[in-house]
């Protein structure tokens, strides 16, 4: 009888471990490989806002990994939601902003005419070195230069790069193993 007492429980907190391990996987599988790319999630962001892109930013931190996209268009700054697994898209803020040539913050910085490159040519460039999913893609305003700062992650490797958005040289590249 006591025996019994003992082997069951056992075999519930086996059981319920073994169901948190396997949940666990499927969390990182997901992590891994959205369904949705980044450049799928900017499509559908631009379908949703008709502007251009500033940010690109992959979050999987919580349990409904999603693309964190912010888009200017006229006057205005939109931060959008992409569900990585579905595609579906949320606006989740929008800001007036000022945009001239003076005032342009790097919050807020618009492609310009000194841009050469585009956005996907730099994630190109960026991925011919670092193989995996692009999590994060900024265009920023280094010292009066502009980059395209870009971050890939493949498993536990996250791979952070600078890219000249003008001649499309890297400027920066680090790897980091993430724990």
């Amino acid at each position: 009888m006591n025996k019994k007492l003992i082997i069951i429980p056992t075999l519930l907190v086996a059981i319920g471990g073994g169901a948190l391990l396997a949940q666990t996987d499927y969390f990182e599988a997901a992590l891994a490989n959205p369904t949705v790319t980044a450049g799928q999630a900017k499509e559908l962001a631009l379908k949703e806002i008709n502007g251009d892109i500033i940010s690109l930013e992959f979050d999987g931190d919580d349990l409904q990994p999603h693309y964190e996209i912010d888009v200017v268009k006229d006057n205005e700054k939109v931060e959008l939601k992409v569900d990585a697994a579905s595609g579906a898209v949320k606006v989740t803020e929008r800001e007036m902003i000022q945009k001239s040539v003076t005032q342009a913050s790097s919050a807020v910085l618009p492609v310009t005419k000194t841009t050469t490159i585009s956005q996907e040519q730099a994630m190109d460039i960026a991925l011919t070195k670092a193989a995996g999913t692009v999590t994060e893609v900024e265009l920023d305003d280094d010292n009066n230069e502009l980059v395209y700062e870009i971050e890939i992650r493949n498993g536990k490797m996250e791979y952070d790069f600078k890219i000249d958005a003008v001649s499309g040289a890297i400027v920066e590249y680090k790897e980091d193993l993430e724990d």
